[in-house]
């Protein structure tokens, strides 16, 4: 498999390295921080009204003060579905003093 020279396609790398199958679907964790709970309980708000296809939980960050919205979409992580998933959050994210801090894919082993 081929990767873009980015950073998002270096994480694909690796999965692909460590034996994940990115041809099937995996549940992608984007999370976005924020200084304020209310800020990410109205995005949270926001993208629940708006995507019916994912799971959404928000929690303490414990690295900083603050809360960490976590977005979790059933996909198949493409490259570009996950930089198009990462702006489409970051976009909202800003409507609220929200900022990105990636995505990630729990691997646990044989799939």
């Amino acid at each position: 498999m081929d990767f873009p020279n980015t950073e998002d396609g270096e994480v694909l790398r690796e999965m692909h390295q460590a034996g994940m199958d990115l041809t099937i679907p995996h549940n992608v964790d984007f999370f976005i921080n924020f200084s304020k709970k209310r800020n990410a309980e109205k995005m949270q708000a926001e993208v629940e009204a708006n995507n019916s296809n994912g799971r959404f939980s928000l929690m303490e960050n414990e690295n900083h003060d603050g809360w960490v919205l976590c977005c979790t979409i059933a996909m198949i992580p493409s490259h570009d579905d996950i930089v198009e998933v990462e702006r489409a959050f970051d976009k909202i994210a800003a409507n609220h003093q929200g900022e990105s801090d990636g995505w990630g894919v729990l691997h646990c082993g044989d799939e």
